[in-house]
């Protein structure tokens, strides 16, 4: 609960203050630790040095280890995909530093030869360039054979996936029910309609299919109800509704989230990327992080932020794209439009025309000896059923005409405004970015 005092001017706002050194330490320290999928995954991608600190790390809080029931989920799912999209982006940025060493190569090559330097002078430049930029690439290559993980290696034996089941074992969360997970799906759809974090941001995106998030997050409050002690989560998660960002920073958990632990379950709640996780408990539990490790994870943090970006531009493209397309449509179904208009006024025109003819014949024919004017008559009738039939398949091709036609305006309302939602959502930041409690 909160600590609530009258009058006083920060009891009642502690989910927007930071928190203090010492209460995050004590949380590493007593708190169950709940990791999110990628933070489980990491593992998948680091060097074995990296893996083994880590590993270290969750071994000494094995026994306040929890893991929500979807995390275990989705760990499972993307095993093997998390090594391979790892193993084949060590791949790309060989190759593309291999390019990048050719093409500077070629270039000091072609500089010398302008400048007319003599073979042996250029050399002399040469020779220490070269040597440096194959240096460069040697330990870059040596990235990819030093990585020992592969989805073929994994399917025979998993190291990992090994001292994961004894480190996890006995604390996965159980399955929701069939009602209540319909229950829990049809609240995230509402909450994400409504933005209320966390999880809105994969639903706005993903409709049913970005439910996850809040799945872990009703997991957890379950775990934190039942066993009412704080919960610290550790997450590489950094949108916009897990993390709160002032000045363009992210400074710690949304308020919301510390809010509604403490008002479901009554306990306090804390929240870290893995990096900072790391560091401090490098520290507070007395075991060895090193720093390259840290990188490690700063490094994964920045590229799935590039991910991210690269995948929200692509989304806005798509998007534009198809607007563009539905504004080609309309613009065509204008010029139809204007011309079925066109010739449904013809058309109704005749009508009339058609019907005067037809009165003027009857009249005409009611003092003239009978059958003389009948002919008359019973052509213009005939004409006038003609001229109702072909007004009819005008306006039938009209009302055919404008209802594609409102179908697309609604299409192209509706790319706008995601177009608009898209540019003005943030982008998720990373880790090793912000001040964090």
């Amino acid at each position: 609960m909160s600590n609530y005092r009258s009058g006083s001017f920060t009891s009642g706002y502690e989910e927007f203050l930071r928190k203090s050194t010492m209460e995050v330490d004590e949380a590493i320290k007593s708190s169950v630790v709940i990791l999110d999928t990628n933070a489980v995954l990491n593992l998948y991608r680091m060097k074995p040095s990296a893996r083994r600190e880590y590993l270290q790390v969750l071994k000494k809080i094995e026994s306040r280890i929890w893991i929500p029931r979807k995390v275990a989920d989705e760990f499972h799912e993307n095993r093997l995909s998390s090594v391979s999209s790892h193993v084949n982006s060590l791949k790309k940025k060989s190759e593309a530093v291999s390019q990048a060493a050719e093409v500077l190569r070629a270039a000091l090559r072609d500089f010398y030869k302008l400048h007319s330097l003599a073979d042996g002078k250029s050399n002399e430049y040469l020779t220490p360039l070269n040597s440096s930029i194959s240096d460069i690439t040697g330990a870059v290559e040596k990235e990819i054979t030093d990585f020992d993980l592969t989805p073929e290696k994994l399917l025979s034996r998993d190291p990992i996936l090994e001292e994961l089941a004894l480190l996890f074992d006995g604390k996965v969360g159980d399955e929701f029910s069939d009602e209540v997970r319909d229950e829990v799906e049809e609240e995230a759809l509402r909450r994400g309609k409504e933005k209320i974090p966390p999880g809105y941001v994969d639903v706005q995106k993903k409709n049913v299919e970005g439910v996850g998030d809040y799945f872990i997050w009703r997991q957890m409050l379950d775990k934190a109800k039942s066993g009412k002690e704080s919960i610290l989560f550790v997450s590489t998660d950094t949108k916009e509704d897990w993390v709160r960002v002032q000045c363009g920073l992210p400074v710690g958990p949304r308020p919301e989230l510390v809010r509604e632990m403490r008002n479901t379950a009554g306990v306090a709640y804390y929240q870290l990327p893995l990096a900072v996780f790391l560091s401090r408990a490098a520290r507070v539990l007395d075991v060895s992080v090193s720093q390259d490790t840290i990188d490690q994870v700063n490094a994964r943090g920045s590229e799935e932020t590039r991910s991210v970006r690269n995948s929200h531009e692509r989304h806005i493209l798509e998007r534009v794209r198809r607007l563009a397309g539905v504004e080609a449509k309309l613009d065509s179904l204008r010029e139809r439009l204007g011309n079925a208009a066109a010739e449904s006024e013809v058309a109704d025109q005749r009508v009339r025309d058609m019907r005067t003819l037809l009165h003027r014949a009857k009249a005409a024919s009611a003092g003239s000896p009978e059958g003389t004017e009948n002919r008359e008559v019973s052509r213009f009738a005939t004409d006038l059923d003609i001229a109702h039939l072909n007004l009819e398949q005008n306006l039938n091709r009209f009302r055919v005409l404008q209802h594609e036609y409102e179908e697309l305006l609604a299409m192209r309302d509706s790319y706008r405004e995601e177009i608009e939602l898209l540019q003005d959502a943030p982008l998720s930041f990373s880790q090793s970015q912000g001040v964090w409690g």
